[in-house]
């Protein structure tokens, strides 16, 4: 769900809990009348023992007013705290749960243009947004606001005056406060966003700190964050330090003209007689306190600010446009696994297209390949099977269906992916195979694990299956993530599988193995459809049918043997590689 704006969306996660808030909230609004009572009861005695004769019946009432206001404060604050622990850690799961699931729905192009740091720490701004957002509220600015009008109405018990007086002073405050927050509000906001750019880069560097180090870039990277920095994220936090400065003098201005103006009529009162010590001492302290608690509200108003600035531009991750095709038919089911690409054109830039028309029909259950030189459109054709990217043009059918009528999920749970570039999750070995079907049992895994070639070396690890492998498998070499991603894909057992240059990071010795298994189970699975993008053509050369692309089109088709007589594209490049 998409909303207006970063205050509906806490609206909307706030919104089930909306009576557990509203105690929290009355907690600090009932709280506000025991500085007043307090302060009342200390005038009654001062106007007590002014007397010459002490009445000590009439303490009775003043001290009942005193310990009544400490009684019902701790009653009113013990439960907000239990109307706190009721609500705010489902609302904070709601937080991340909403942020992520919407992550999630962006485009494959999303994920490649923003930084993966620069997303993690703007749904970490989420959750560090509604903390200060309502900390704020609920410590900083319901009580300072309501002890405010408060304090200032019980004034007139002693004099309508400085009531109106203090009255028209806090409107005026509040309102030069308001027109200068704007202002800050907009300084914040582009200092948030600088911080999420560098916190990115940051965790982008972290994320490739292999190359890195490899490259010996380390200073380079170093002057180049440092740049970052002095060029964006500490000019704009010095303009948000200028101005806070700024208004900070403003406001010290305009509370001492009000203590001041206050003070004076005060002692012309008393010195007249018009009132009492009692009253003298109430007046003064009611006020100052009401001074004081709008001063630091003036401070935390310029942080609620700069946090909220900060919240909104973590928002800016729900303002992303999803085309994920959420309202799609997911009931997607496949008999036969035949493809069908119908004029399909694509282009990433519109200056060059990658595809132009291109037909192609893939039979059920055949044993393809795609080879061709870099940037001849073999990536690209899986990434539109894999409803990565939307063609501009024609269609792409599974079983006779077109896939842009499905969900994406519904299309990719036919299919098993082996990519070239192997990710991990940081978990353990047996977890990590298991994510080709989360309900296979350790005996599938053991089995798929053993198709792959993995088996015998996972049992050789110390913890064997439960080993940890590392943030992104960095622990294991690239030939063993890599049939780890065999196994996980084997363990899917989908109608489609897409091999991705899935031995390019193995060793001769272990290819062979690995193309012999992939032969086996192929041979022995007739119900699978196989496309298989390769470089080294010698990992192809059983397949039923080589694609050679070339700029986007199909220029040579067949078997390996009859491209070979054919003596055309492929078999230059067949010679090369025997060369």
């Amino acid at each position: 769900m998409k909303h207006s704006n970063a205050l509906s969306f806490l609206w909307h996660v706030i919104k089930p809990y909306k009576w557990y808030y509203f105690a929290m909230i009355m907690a600090p609004i009932l709280g506000s009348f025991y500085d007043f009572a307090v302060n009342y009861s200390i005038k009654l005695v001062i106007d007590i023992f002014s007397v010459t004769t002490i009445d000590t019946k009439a303490l009775w009432f003043p001290i009942i007013i005193f310990v009544a206001a400490q009684i019902l404060l701790d009653i009113i604050w013990r439960a907000a705290d239990i109307a706190e622990w009721r609500s705010e850690p489902y609302v904070r799961k709601d937080i991340l749960m909403q942020a992520y699931e919407y992550t999630q729905k962006n485009s494959y192009a999303y994920f490649q243009n923003n930084p993966q740091g620069s997303i993690a720490s703007k749904i970490k701004g989420l959750l560090d947004g509604y903390d200060h957002f309502w900390a704020s509220m609920h410590h900083d600015f319901t009580p300072r606001v309501s002890n405010t009008i408060i304090l200032t109405a019980v004034l007139s018990i002693v004099s309508i005056k400085v009531c109106l007086f203090m009255f028209a002073w806090v409107f005026m405050f509040i309102g030069v406060m308001y027109f200068l927050s704007k202002k800050t509000d907009k300084l914040s906001y582009i200092h948030a966003n600088t911080r999420h750019d560098i916190l990115g880069q940051i965790s982008d560097n972290i994320s490739n700190i292999s190359s890195v180090l490899y490259f010996s870039n380390k200073d380079y990277e170093l002057n180049r964050l440092n740049k970052n920095i002095d060029n964006n994220f500490v000019p704009s936090n010095i303009k948000v330090y200028k101005f806070s400065f700024l208004v900070n003098i403003i406001a010290a201005v305009l509370y001492w003209l009000m203590l001041c103006l206050l003070f004076v009529y005060m002692i012309n009162l008393r010195i007249n007689n018009k009132i009492t010590s009692g009253d003298f001492v109430y007046v003064l302290s009611i006020s100052l306190k009401m001074s004081w608690e709008l001063w630091i509200l003036v401070h935390k108003m310029q942080d609620f600010i700069k946090n909220l600035a900060d919240f909104k531009s973590s928002y800016q991750i729900f303002l992303t446009s999803v085309t994920d095709l959420e309202s799609k038919d997911k009931d997607f089911v496949v008999n036969k696994p035949n493809i069908k690409f119908e004029n399909v054109s694509f282009f990433y830039d519109e200056n060059k297209s990658v595809f132009n028309n291109l037909s192609l029909n893939i039979k059920a259950c055949e044993k393809i390949a795609i080879v061709g030189t870099s940037g001849s459109g073999k990536s690209t054709f899986v990434s539109l099977l894999l409803k990565n990217f939307t063609p501009n043009n024609g269609r792409i059918l599974i079983d006779d269906k077109n896939i842009f009528d499905f969900h994406a999920d519904s299309i990719r749970q036919y299919i098993s992916v082996i990519p070239q570039d192997i990710s991990l999750f940081h978990t353990n070995i047996l977890e990590n195979i298991r994510y080709g079907n989360v309900k296979a049992s350790d005996e599938d895994v053991y089995a798929a694990s053993k198709l792959a070639n993995i088996h015998d070396f996972i049992m050789s690890l110390p913890e064997g299956y439960l080993t940890l492998v590392g943030e992104r498998g960095l622990k294991l070499s690239g030939g063993q993530r890599q049939r780890i991603a065999i196994a996980r894909a084997f363990l899917k057992k989908s109608p489609i599988l897409i091999l991705d240059e899935a031995t390019s990071s193995l060793d001769t010795a272990t290819e062979k193995e690995i193309q012999k298994s992939l032969h086996e189970v192929l041979s022995n699975n007739q119900n699978t459809t196989v496309i298989a993008i390769a470089h080294r053509l010698s990992t192809i050369k059983h397949m039923d049918r080589i694609l050679v692309f070339k700029e986007g089109s199909i220029v040579e088709e067949g078997s390996h043997d009859a491209l070979i007589v054919k003596n055309g594209q492929y078999a230059q490049l067949w010679q090369m590689q025997k060369i």
